[in-house]
């Protein structure tokens, strides 16, 4: 009896010993980052995410992908609002989206956490203009993915034409570049986007602003003027609407100039048969070129969550993280040290182009960052494909469109 009394506490007590030793492991915080990109930028997210959980001891951050872009993210967010419940810890918003979410309450100021003045004095001065546009240190969402815009081109079908790159540095160049290449190519010269990215910039390198005043200023002198150049592509017969499917177009050589992110370039590059090159955005009057890409922002949720989530923001901005984010996807470094970081630089000699995205941060600005403008764009890309496919007449209808949106800035 006393011997099997002794087998029973030994036991007894080697559970205990394991049980004690699994209470005194440190609880793991789960956090879900919602994100809005696909594709090979979607691989290089979730490459992030599983360098960020090796490196931790109590923080597990899980992905999701929204299913399709960055309003699918701003959708299902907003759908997380009505029900009462956040649809992730950290949501990926487009630069111009986040204030629609903040304006309704729904995302945490980050300027509170732990090592934030740090973390944010580093950025670029765009970029933190963009996260913080009134001046007055409330941060709802940090930079992260950011970008702006750049011409890639066939130098095959431009000197068919005998265009040099030169030619297409201004929009007045490039539309009697666009002439010339229709002719002895019998193709489209470019592909003019309806989404207002890229024109805010070009309406600013005239200028120009796309909102001003708290309402669309695209009915000003400087915006029609863009847009009237813009329109005359389609009336020459010199351009296509660009759409999801312009990258893969591009490659296929169905049309000689493209417009898109620097971050772009590693799917252009996966299918592009021919050698590519990448030229600056061109401009009217000045150089500029809108910040693009997205911010990381954190939902109102448990303060342990927020805890988390702030640890893998902060992660994400060191210098080797954003490098090898950088090398993935072709993204422009967020901070100076980033920018600084030898690395880095030795990366962007590489190869023609590389460099572009950082060439242009002297000349970006950022885009609207009112809350209106999410539900704006929808009307934007309506009035222009008007224009450009149905030619309607552009003054008219631009003065229409800025009548029609100006509720929604109220």
């Amino acid at each position: 009896m006393k011997k099997r009394f002794m087998v029973l506490a030994t036991a007894f007590g080697a559970g205990a010993v394991l049980l004690g030793g699994a209470l005194g492991q440190a609880k793991r915080t789960e956090v879900t980052f919602l994100y809005g990109l696909g594709g090979e930028l979607g691989k290089a997210i979730e490459v992030m995410i599983k360098g960020f959980n090796e490196s931790q001891n109590d923080i597990t951050v899980k992905g999701e992908f929204s299913g399709r872009d960055y309003e699918a993210v701003v959708q299902k967010a907003l759908a997380g609002i009505a029900a009462g419940a956040p649809a992730a810890d950290i949501l990926q918003l487009e630069v111009s989206y986040w204030p629609r979410l903040a304006a309704a309450g729904a995302l945490e100021e980050l300027s509170k956490f732990d090592g934030f003045k740090p973390t944010f004095d580093n950025f670029w001065p765009v970029f933190k203009k963009q996260a913080d546009p009134d001046g007055n240190g409330k941060v709802f969402a940090m930079p992260w993915n950011n970008s702006n815009p750049v011409t890639y081109y066939n130098p095959e079908l431009l000197a068919k034409a005998g265009v040099k790159e030169s030619d297409i540095r201004t929009y007045a160049g490039l539309r009697e570049a666009a002439k010339k290449i229709k002719a002895a190519t019998g193709l489209p010269a470019v592909a003019v986007p309806s989404f207002p990215w890229i024109l805010e910039g070009a309406i600013a390198s005239n200028g120009g602003a796309i909102v001003k005043n708290n309402r669309l200023n695209m009915d000003s002198k400087e915006a029609i003027e863009v847009i009237e150049n813009w329109a005359g592509f389609f009336r020459d017969g010199t351009a296509v609407v660009a759409n999801a499917n312009s990258n893969l177009d591009f490659c296929a050589g169905k049309f000689a100039i493209n417009y898109g992110s620097v971050a772009s370039r590693p799917n252009i590059k996966n299918n592009c048969k021919f050698a590519f090159r990448i030229a600056p955005l061109p401009y009217f009057k000045s150089p500029s070129v809108p910040v693009g890409g997205a911010t990381l922002a954190i939902s109102k949720v448990a303060p342990e969550k927020q805890k988390a989530a702030w640890e893998f923001i902060k992660w994400l901005a060191q210098p080797q993280q954003q490098f090898t984010f950088i090398k993935m996807s072709n993204y422009v470094p967020i901070t100076r040290s980033t920018s600084d970081f030898k690395p880095f630089k030795d990366y962007i000699a590489s190869e023609q182009g590389l460099d572009m995205g950082v060439r242009q941060l002297p000349f970006a600005r950022p885009r609207p960052s009112t809350a209106a403008y999410f539900q704006v764009t929808t009307e934007i890309i309506k009035s222009l494909e008007n224009i450009y496919l149905n030619n309607t007449p552009v003054e008219s209808t631009l003065k229409d469109l800025v009548s029609r949106t100006a509720p929604l800035f109220k």
